[in-house]
């Protein structure tokens, strides 16, 4: 059987109660749980999180909530101990459980389709190790980015690297697009996965979406650029 599990943690300090913040009429929360909620292939979403508002919402909408243990709680915990104890706690109330969705719980650019097609993939994979939906990088192309050190704008990490202006000329680069991390339960008991998801195992396929899809929220810049997209998303957000 396959769950989706949500990581939405209390006490933002960018938005207040970023997760619960309403977003087109709704709160923020809803639109991933919706969404997981629509993938025929989910058996059951979860909701890890140590806020009383976002458990409401989640039981509202008929989810199962994960209550995470003190030293789980606050902005300082690493996500991939959250997501190894979520998992952890689903496999045992779940034997059965095989794969896992994992969904953030402040972006609204996911939908059924797509869980369906990640999970899909590795249904259909047995090589698979997990997939992730990413996008791929063009002016902000990792050999592109600066520091600041001595207060003047310096190349990240080394000095005198020589890059050229033409960025056709670089290797291509992914980033994770905040959209979604499907993976095999064992992968976040194993820790060998690409740096720093390190629950997504040593084989993990890209499903490569249109720049920048699956952006999440944080300032309220982001919020309207959510509720822009929830108005004109295309029917399907699944490659």
């Amino acid at each position: 059987m396959n769950a989706a599990i949500v990581t939405a943690r209390a006490g933002s300090k960018s938005i207040r109660d970023k997760n619960v913040h309403p977003v087109g009429g709704r709160p923020l929360l809803a639109y991933p749980l919706q969404a997981a909620l629509d993938a025929a292939r989910v058996d059951a979403v979860y909701v890890s999180t140590d806020g009383a508002a976002i458990a409401e919402v989640s039981r509202r909408m008929g989810c199962a909530v994960i209550e995470r243990p003190d030293e789980l709680a606050g902005d300082e915990v690493n996500h991939g101990d959250v997501i190894r104890h979520a998992v952890e706690h689903v496999a045992e109330q779940r034997p059965r459980l095989a794969n896992v969705v994992l969904l953030l719980g402040n972006t609204v650019m996911i939908d059924g389709e797509l869980i369906d097609h990640c999970l899909g993939l590795l249904d259909e994979r047995p090589d698979l190790d997990s997939v992730m939906t990413v996008w791929e990088a063009a002016d902000d192309h990792p050999l592109r980015a600066l520091e600041i050190r001595d207060g003047r704008l310096q190349p990240y990490g080394d000095a005198d690297r020589q890059v050229s202006t033409e960025r056709q000329s670089y290797p291509k680069a992914y980033y994770y697009d905040q959209g979604i991390w499907a993976f095999r339960k064992e992968c976040a008991a194993r820790r060998d996965g690409p740096n720093p998801w390190w629950w997504m195992g040593r084989n993990c396929h890209p499903v490569v979406r249109t720049w920048v899809t699956g952006r999440d929220v944080h300032t309220p810049f982001d919020v309207a650029i959510a509720e822009w997209w929830l108005g004109h998303r295309p029917e399907s957000s699944a490659p």
